[in-house]
């Protein structure tokens, strides 16, 4: 299968319709079915909501097949280094769709939102088995480090063992050692 010509859009949370809502939300129960008691309900991962989706549309613009929720947030690295981020969370390929090199484009159009957003770099989370696609699109791994989170319930505790943490170098080119703080919950 070749590559296929999508509209990529930035949009704010604001400028998400119900229509483009429920795609999503369907994408997601698609793309991650284990999880579709909560995609079927919410976009959010945890309660975090992005402040821009970055959504893929058909050739014929009638649906939603890829995204990316953009997320933007302060943390601190051992207490007193800042580091303005954005994160992303919620990506998919509709599985309807995938394998025809749409992960390139919608990558590209994070980054150049991201750009404009004047961030030191990108943090994401991901299982181990996806590093080489994210390291593909210039994500760096975070060498195993302790990532401190507040949950939905107020309650501190650590990112979970299985998921690796990866950066995006904008501002800084080397993500700083040391304990992670997100200052809320993971994305």
């Amino acid at each position: 299968m070749g590559c296929i010509v999508l509209k990529i859009l930035a949009l704010n949370e604001s400028e998400i319709t119900p229509e483009i809502d429920g795609q999503i939300k369907e994408g997601l129960c698609r793309s991650f079915p284990w999880y579709e008691a909560v995609f079927s309900v919410t976009r959010s991962w945890h309660g975090v909501f992005p402040v821009i989706s970055i959504v893929g549309l058909s050739d014929d613009e009638s649906r939603v097949i890829a995204h990316s929720g953009i997320i933007q947030r302060k943390i601190f690295v051992n207490g007193i280094i800042g580091l303005s981020i954005f994160g992303i969370q919620n990506v998919f390929i509709h599985p309807d769709f995938r394998g025809r090199g749409l992960l390139r484009p919608l990558m590209d159009q994070i980054i150049r939102v991201a750009v404009r957003g004047e961030y030191d770099c990108g943090l994401l989370f991901c299982v181990p088995e996806l590093e080489k696609v994210y390291s593909a699109h210039k994500w760096e791994r975070i060498p195993e480090t302790k990532i401190a989170l507040v949950n939905e319930k107020g309650e501190e505790g650590l990112v979970p063992e299985k998921n690796i943490a990866m950066f995006y170098p904008l501002k800084i080119s080397d993500f700083p050692v040391g304990v992670i703080n997100l200052q809320g919950n993971d994305w």
